[in-house]
């Protein structure tokens, strides 16, 4: 892949935009990013500074109702950005990432992505990208305050809770009510495409774009990693 370079600390380095397996997404997915989850892995994709994995963005499939009720017609494929880490401190590496990576995933397709609230999340990085806004949402009921944390269902369901709700009752565990999350879209394809896909969009486009002062989370010890380590170890956190 073509590579663009760019000055760090005086130092002229060259990204590049390159193809992940799941295990090498998920070795920094996993102690990274702020949900310590893999997710769903269809194509995923990492910003390379010197042989380097300096961050990775993740594809999968949205929820079927995410499926069913976002857009008219099937002609096309439909991906959610689930994961986006970054480690390098340069400011437009985000961007570059979900920039390019987003020209190297199947044609035509719609990809939807979240910003949520409870991270100070505004969704900065897909509106740098011209992503389309189109409003927040609820994902679920309840959150799950657990041990001083807010813990999501689909974590309780990795543990085997099948009906978190009643367990939650059953051992005196608090729920509290999910926060919102931004909802951007992206459509790619030809002018053709594009446009067919902007008009079966059955959500309303909102402008202008949220804003919310941004809060870092706390991301982890950083993990040192080649692209050419193809077989990387990782370890999945519950939490």
């Amino acid at each position: 892949m073509d590579g663009e370079a760019v000055e760090l600390l005086g130092v002229e380095v060259m990204w590049t935009v390159e193809p992940l397996t799941k295990k090498q997404a998920d070795a920094l997915v996993t102690k990274r990013h702020y949900s310590r989850r893999a997710s769903m892995f269809q194509y995923a994709f990492g910003l390379i500074e010197n042989g380097k994995i300096e961050g990775v963005v993740v594809y999968g499939s949205p929820p079927l109702q995410v499926v069913k009720h976002a857009l008219n017609g099937a002609d096309f494929l439909m991906l959610e950005l689930t994961r986006l880490v970054i480690q390098t401190k340069e400011k437009n590496a985000a961007s570059f990432l979900i920039g390019r990576s987003l020209t190297m995933l199947p044609q035509p397709c719609a990809v939807v992505s979240y910003a949520d609230t409870e991270f100070s999340h505004a969704g900065i990085v897909y509106q740098a990208t011209n992503w389309l806004y189109t409003g927040a949402t609820k994902s679920h009921d309840h959150m799950y305050l657990i041990d001083g944390k807010r813990v999501h269902p689909r974590t309780l369901a990795s543990r085997g809770i099948t009906n978190p709700k009643q367990w939650a009752k059953d051992n005196g565990i608090e729920t509290v009510p999910p926060m919102y999350k931004h909802r951007y879209f992206f459509f790619n394809g030809n002018k053709k495409e594009k446009k067919a896909l902007r008009l079966n969009l059955k959500y309303p486009v909102i402008t202008p774009y949220p804003k919310m002062d941004q809060n870092r989370y706390d991301d982890g010890e950083r993990v040192e990693m080649h692209l050419t380590d193809r077989n990387a170890d990782f370890q999945q956190s519950l939490l």
